[in-house]
Order: structure tokens, then sequence, then C-alpha cells
């Protein structure tokens, strides 16, 4: 797994490092209430409370930084799609229960972290370390729901059950991360529909996986 430092400068010392990461939580925590285009470094460096001079010593400009800020970023989303996968294989039992447990899940993980993640995919267009970067971590932590909805193989009527799966979680991600705005400045869904969204997400990929194609 890449560490932040992966873009930036090695540092010299102990307290270098310890700014560094005051620098990447301090980045985090303003992304949380605004794009990263409306964000300035020096903003980012009082907030940390390092000189901007400690910053340069590690990253050469805000490309740089967002990208260790990235790398930091996902890792800690990974690990929260391990556990949450971890609580639905615990608690959910039956295609009828994982299916909206994981459409759940992952709407619930987007929309806490929808915020951050909407800059990194609008910079994703300009930024293909960004990009690449974004497409690994989204494919990975896909992957563990798609593991517990495999898991319900036997219910599932589809006669091509891992094409339909990757379908579903492919529309369900897209529904979802187009409701809250993640390839734009803002959310797209009026709030209150939320969960009614992830109710016809959950029917319609229930329905889809027990479906059988008259071809």
């Amino acid at each position: 797994m890449q560490s932040a430092t992966s873009h930036a400068r090695a540092p010299k010392q102990g307290r270098s490092r310890q700014s560094f990461e005051r620098i990447i939580e301090a980045t985090i925590e303003s992304l949380r209430e605004r794009p990263y285009d409306q964000i300035t470094l020096a903003e980012i460096c009082q907030r940390a409370g390092v000189s901007t001079g400690a910053l340069y010593g590690r990253v050469t400009g805000k490309d740089e930084l967002l990208r260790a800020v990235q790398v930091q970023f996902l890792a800690r989303l990974g690990e929260q799609f391990t556990e949450e996968a971890q609580r639905i294989a615990t608690s959910a039992h039956g295609l009828a229960e994982v299916v909206p447990a994981v459409v759940g899940g992952l709407g619930k993980l987007l929309k806490e972290n929808a915020a951050v993640l909407r800059s990194f995919m609008l910079r994703s267009s300009a930024d293909e370390v960004i990009a690449t970067a974004g497409r690994k971590s989204a494919q990975e932590n896909h992957a563990k729901f798609s593991r517990l909805v495999e898991a319900c193989g036997r219910e599932i009527r589809h006669p091509k059950p891992a094409r339909a799966i990757e379908a579903s979680m492919t529309l369900i991600y897209a529904s979802q991360a187009r409701f809250l705005g993640l390839d734009s400045v803002g959310g797209l869904g009026d709030a209150s529909r939320w969960n009614e969204l992830l109710e016809d997400l959950s029917d319609m990929m229930l329905a889809y996986l027990q479906f059988v194609p008259a071809r």
C-alpha cells in the first residue's frame, strides 16, 4: 500500500514528518467544507499550524499535495469498506437481506465521504495519477461488497451471476454518485429522497439477480 509520502519528498527529521501529517489532516478537514480549488495552501498551513515553508519542503504545490492527501484518505476509506463488509457478513443472511445491506452500506460510505471524494473526482479529469488511484480504490472496495452477494449464489437465478452482480454494482454506484453530486460541485438529488433511492436500488438489484432472460 502506498503512503502519503509516496507523492512527497522524504522528511529529514521526525518533526518534518509530523508537520506534514498535520498538513494532510488539515487538507482533509478543509475538503469537507469546500472544494479543493477554493482552498489556498496558506489556509491549509494556517489550519495545520505550520509554515508554508514546511509544506514546500515536502511538495511542489497543490497538485502534488492533493495526490498525497488522496493516498492517505483512500487508505482509510478502504478500511471503512472492510469494516462495513465484515459487519454485513455477520448481520445479513440471504439475498433479501444482503442486497439492501450492500446498497445501504455503499451509500452510507459514499455519503459520509462525498465532500472529499468530490474534489478527487473533479481533479481526476486533468490528473491521471488521481484518476488511476481513484479507479483502483473503487474496484477494490466494490469487490468487498460484491463478494457478499456472490456468497448468496444459490439464490441468484440470472444465468450469468457474475455479470449480473457487476452490472448491478455499477448501476448502484453511478446512481448514488450522481445523487450526491460526486461529478459536480453540489449534490443533484433532493436529500429527503435519499432513503427512497436506496430502497429503489435494492429492489432493482434483487429483481435483476432473480431475473431469467427469455433469450
